[in-house]
This record gives structure tokens, C-alpha cells and sequence, in this order.
């Protein structure tokens, strides 16, 4: 459901972490015939090449091992706009598992100052902690989303929110005075739902914003919450601060959210299918302020959008707005997991919710590229031309690949950009998997991922 965490990986299609999103909770670690993955955080110019003179060691590459038996993984990264250091957010996967958050500097070194020695890893009490999302408030302030997984299996939105500036707390450390005191973060359950994840955060004025999932019944639905700046769930969002979202008898999650800057209106991108046969399609769906569905969008009075690029599964992972309002869609089509086969899709709507047939990949509004076997497509970033920059993976389950595309504003692959558009990195080692599933751009042109090596 969760495809940051369903996707394949290791050896022998053996995957890496089965469905942690919708499992049961449990205390499990992990253990493998490969060695455990590091938090990895690579620069590239903007051609693609690696950024071997800016990004400390020579090789455009810097890793992080915070726990050496076992996997961790950054599925989040940030760029301070103040001073360029770069935030990496994710989980190490011990048990049971922990956020962990990293600062760098510009060159890649690991910042002093925040944490110890760069590092802060959060754990709560008896229960599992993971991050999947991450943003900066208009403060500086770090929030971070995810799942809180307890022992007795009760599941819930995960909401953190740390200090970065001295001025305000000391670095690394959580929030305790000014958000959900003492505790400096919150979880919150969905009525009458298991299995609830939060996959993505967003700011919106003063308000904090969280999408994601729970299952409630029978189905997964999608599920979002609204907080105040002070960590209180939004009345005026949904009546109670969340709202639910069931798409017909489908399935469906929202793996991505962004807010459109002139109205506030909340855009939501993820998929709708069924859990059980595991076959989806992309769903994109937009919300008024209030929590209500912008019944317009899509064309259909539902407020959404359900797209189905082709023969198996296809789905969303990370969404994107561009100047003009339209929608960028990155995630994944053609997957059949039984076959280990997937490719990377990319999507624009207008913003009417109606695919840009004539503008983006035309006829169809949206195009597919093959890479390798297994690709994922997990984030996106959007440069000020609006050519498109995708991260994610190649040959997952075979020996992961890093894979970097960029594509004009039309649906093209960039042909100035790497390989014809692409750029791959095998694992550097002792890792024998590597992936990005987060994307951020540098103000002169050169980009940032953070993931796995």
C-alpha cells in the first residue's frame, strides 16, 4: 500500500521491508544475507553528473551508518534556505524502529551543532517509530510525519516537529515547550481505523497538514488531519480536525500532498484499487480548505481523478505543482510484481483535474519510461523552466540502482541530463542496493537525493 515501503529490493526479488505500512505491528529486526543499507545522501550537477568537487570524499556520494546491523533508510530531505545545509529524515529499522534525522552541511560533512555529532534519533515508548515525510515551517522549524506502531498494535499519524536554529531550541531536539507539550510531537489515531499510516506533510499557512491511510472496515481509505501550529487537531478542517476519504469500494491511499499557493486548496496524489489482488490506479484527488472535496475537480462531481495508464497496476508516489497550476504526478506503471516488471510514469493534469493531453505527453497526458526491470519513481522537484526531475530506483530486487531522469516541460526525456535524460549509481558498498526516495534542488541547478546505498 505504502509503495515507499512495498517496493522490491535485495536479493533473489526478496523485499526488503514487507508492507510495513499495512502489516500489524511488531518488534521484528530485520535480517538478511546482504549487508544492511546506510542513510545515503548523493549531488549531482545539472547534468547529471556527480558533484565530485562540492560534496566531501570526492565521489558525489556521502553515507550514513547510524545503526550497522541494521537498515536505515532516509525517505525525506530538506534544503535551509538560510544557510544550505540539507536535512535527511528517516527511519533505522531496528527493534523497535526509530526516526532518525540527519543535518550536513553544504559540503556534506555532518553538522556538529545539531544533535550528536549531525544525528538524532527518536524513539517512543513502546512503540515503533517511522518517517516517511518531512518539510520546513516559515520558522525553520523541522516537521516530520509518519507512523507511530505500538506493542499492543494500535496505529496512528506520527507528527514531530524538531528545532534547527538556536534561537529557538537547541538543535536536533524536539519541540517540548511549543509543540503538544511536553512531548514535542503527537499521534493520532483515525476513528474506528487500523493499519494508519501518514505518508506526507505539508504547511499551509499557520496550519500542519498530514495525508495517508487507514483502514476502517473493510477498506483503506484515504486519511488526512489538520493541526495548528501548536501540534492541536483543526476544528474547522472536517468538523474534528480529520477527514476520511473512501473512493467507491476501492481501496486507496494518498502517498503525497501539496498546497496550491493562491487558494489553499489541497491536492492529494496516491492510488485506488484493490489490497488483496494488489492492482491499482493513480488517484488524484483535491480538496477544499475546509476538508471538503473541490467536487469540480476531475470532471466527474467526485473531486477526483482516477487514471489508469495500462494493463497491470500504476500508481502515485509524489506529486508536484508547477507556477501555472498545473499538477505533476510521479510514480510508477505497467508493475507486476509476479513478472518484475514496473516503469517509471509520469503524469500532468491541468488544473481542472483533466490530463494535459495537448502539452504533456501527448496524446495521452503522461509518459512511461523503462530503465530497468523494476523502477520506481518516488519523488519529484520541478526547476524553474518546469523540466521535471524524478528520483527513485532501478532493477529493484536485482540489485538496486539509483535512478536520477529529468524531462522537459513537454514529457520529453532531457537529453542534456546524464544518459539520454538518466542517471543510475549501483551501491558503492558494503551495500549491495541503492535508491533515492527523495529529491530536492540546489539554487544553482545542482540536485540533492537522499535514500538508501
Amino acid at each position: 500500500m505504502n509503495p515507499k515501503i512495498s517496493w522490491r529490493s535485495g536479493l533473489a526479488l526478496s523485499v526488503l521491508l514487507v508492507s510495513v505500512a499495512l502489516t500489524a505491528c511488531g518488534y521484528k529486526s530485520t535480517t538478511y544475507s546482504r549487508a544492511s543499507t546506510a542513510v545515503a545522501l548523493a549531488r549531482y550537477n545539472a547534468n547529471g553528473t556527480p558533484d565530485t568537487a562540492n560534496l566531501v570524499g570526492g565521489t558525489g556520494l556521502v553515507t550514513t551508518d547510524v545503526n550497522t546491523s541494521q537498515d536505515d533508510i532516509a525517505f525525506a530531505v530538506v534544503r535551509q534556505p538560510v544557510d544550505g545545509k540539507i536535512i535527511a529524515v528517516g527511519t533505522s529499522f531496528t527493534a523497535p524502529a526509530s526516526i532518525v534525522v540527519i543535518r550536513y552541511n553544504a559540503d556534506g560533512t555532518r553538522d556538529s551543532t545539531f544533535g550528536s555529532n549531525g544525528i538524532t534519533v527518536t524513539s517512543l515508548p513502546s512503540a515503533d517509530a517511522t518517517a516517511f515525510a518531512a518539510t520546513l515551517q516559515a520558522d525553520g522549524k523541522l516537521l516530520v510525519a509518519g507512523r507511530s506502531c505500538a506493542s499492543s498494535g494500535a496505529t496512528g499519524f506520527l507528527l514531530l516537529r524538531y528545532h534547527t536554529d538556536i534561537s529557538t531550541g537547541t538543535p536536533g531536539t524536539l519541540d517540548t515547550a511549543g509543540f503538544n507539550s511536553p512531548l514535542g510531537y503527537v499521534v493520532t489515531p483515525i476513528l474506528s481505523g487500523i493499519k494508519t499510516t501518514a505518508n506526507a506533510v505539508a504547511v499551509s499557512g499557520t496550519n500542519i497538514l498530514l495525508a495517508g491511510h487507514s483502514k476502517i472496515g473493510l477498506r483503506f481509505v484515504i486519511a488526512l488531519a489538520q493541526y495548528t501550529s501548536s501540534g492541536v487537531l483543526d476544528s474547522t478542517f472536517g468538523g474534528t480536525g480529520i477527514v476520511t476519504t473512501p473512493v467507491g469500494s476501492l481501496d486507496a491511499d494518498a502517498g503525497s500532498l501539496a498546497v496550491q499557493p493562491l487558494d489553499s486548496k489541497i491536492v492529494v496524489a496516491g492510488l485506488a484499487g484493490n489490497a488483496f489482488t494488489n492492482v491499482w490506479d493513480v488517484a488524484l484527488q483535491r480538496y477544499n480548505t475546509d476538508g471538503t472535496l473541490d467536487l469540480p475537480f476531475g470532471g466527474n462531481n467526485t473531486g477526483m481523478a482516477i487514471t489508469d495508464i495500462g494493463s497491470s497496476s500504476n500508481y502515485a508516489n509524489a506529486v508536484a505543482l508547477q507556477a501555472d497550476g498545473k499538477i505533476v504526478v510521479v510514480g510508477n506503471a505497467f508493475v507486476n510484481s509476479f513478472a518484475g516488471t514496473s516503469d517509471i510514469a509520469v503524469l500532468r493534469y491541468n488544473t481542472d483535474g483533466s490530463l494535459d493531453t495537448t502539452g504533456f505527453g501527448s496524446p495521452n497526458g503522461y509518459v512511461t519510461t523503462n530503465v530497468g526491470a523494476f523502477d520506481n519513481g518516488f519523488a519529484v522537484a520541478l526547476q524553474t523552466d518546469n523540466k521535471i526531475v524524478v528520483a527513485g530506483n532501478a532493477d529493484a530486487g536485482m540489485g538496486d540502482r539509483l535512478a536520477l531522469l529529468r524531462y522537459n516541460a513537454d514529457g520529453g526525456l532531457d537529453p542534456g541530463f546524464g544518459t539520454s535524460g538518466i542517471v543510475t549509481r549501483s551501491a558503492s558498498g558494503p551495500s549491495i542496493i541503492a535508491g533515492a526516495f527523495a529529491v530536492v534542488l540546489q539554487p544553482g541547478g545542482e540536485i540533492v537525493v537522499a535514500g538508501y546505498d
